[in-house]
């Protein structure tokens, strides 16, 4: 699939030792180039190497997008960093400003708050940051009018069983209505049992990373990818795990990677 791509150019980053293989095909295709980084004992500090490599590419006009492989975020992130969407996100400039879409031609999704426990999420709900999340998606789908953003609620059927002042009526419906009057096309707070029956040109956010994430990979499987949005430079990466249960299996299902080709293509 790299060998077949429409790809002006192509970089890969990482040890040549350890990815003999696509080392040998850049040898051989004149659009595919391999930069050789030696890895190191310190995980994070390797990581942190090849995706500045990255981002330098970036800044020398030489890429528009980066794709990182599936990483063991224990091993990799050392629990400095929530993903690599964080990492990435304060890495490219300093500041953490980005989101993590899950993208698909049949429908997105962007949860609010990533890998937080339970417990922590009603907190981690700001007016801010649900502002910034809907005007990264708007702007990455180009300010496309026709597109709808679903926003959840927290609570189930969006809070509406309850008397007593919820996140939704306190802060999420409060900050839906000024978008709405920013002519941005957002809607809810939606129950987020029902949400997912009509999906056609929607991107749904949730409050929380599963609320949005299962019902995503429940029907797109491995047809999706993950971007994170909101900086110039656009990230992506397979939307699966390391797979390393199956690491010597000969045939895996590549679909998502090659998707990440197809999406910069």
């Amino acid at each position: 699939n790299l060998k077949r791509n429409k790809l002006k150019n192509i970089y890969l980053i990482g040890d040549q030792r350890k990815f003999k293989h696509s080392f040998q095909i850049s040898k051989k295709c004149k659009n595919i180039f391999f930069i050789n980084v030696p890895m190191i004992k310190n995980k994070f500090q390797y990581l942190k190497k090849i995706t500045l490599c990255g981002i330098e590419l970036f800044y020398e006009k030489k890429i528009n997008f980066l794709i990182n492989m599936p990483l063991n975020k224990n091993k990799y992130l050392k629990n400095k960093y929530r993903g690599f969407t964080e990492f990435f996100s304060e890495l490219f400039d300093k500041k953490i400003t980005s989101n993590m879409l899950l993208y698909n031609k049949n429908f997105s999704v962007c949860p609010l708050t990533t890998h937080v426990e339970l417990k922590k999420v009603e907190k981690e709900i700001t007016k801010k940051k649900i502002i910034d999340t809907v005007l990264n998606i708007f702007n990455f789908f180009n300010k496309n009018k026709k597109i709808k953003i679903e926003i959840l609620g927290l609570n189930p059927h969006a809070g509406k069983d309850f008397v007593t002042t919820t996140i939704e009526n306190k802060i999420i419906s409060p900050t839906i209505k000024l978008l709405k009057n920013r002519k941005i096309p957002v809607y809810g707070p939606q129950s987020a049992d029902s949400a997912f029956t009509n999906i056609k040109n929607k991107i749904f956010v949730g409050m929380y990373h599963d609320q949005v994430l299962i019902p995503f990979k429940t029907m797109n499987k491995f047809d999706g990818i993950n971007i994170t949005i909101g900086k110039r430079l656009i990230r992506m990466s397979p939307d699966h795990g390391t797979a390393e249960n199956i690491k010597n299996i000969k045939h895996v299902n590549t679909k998502s990677f090659i998707n990440c080709i197809k999406f910069c293509e």
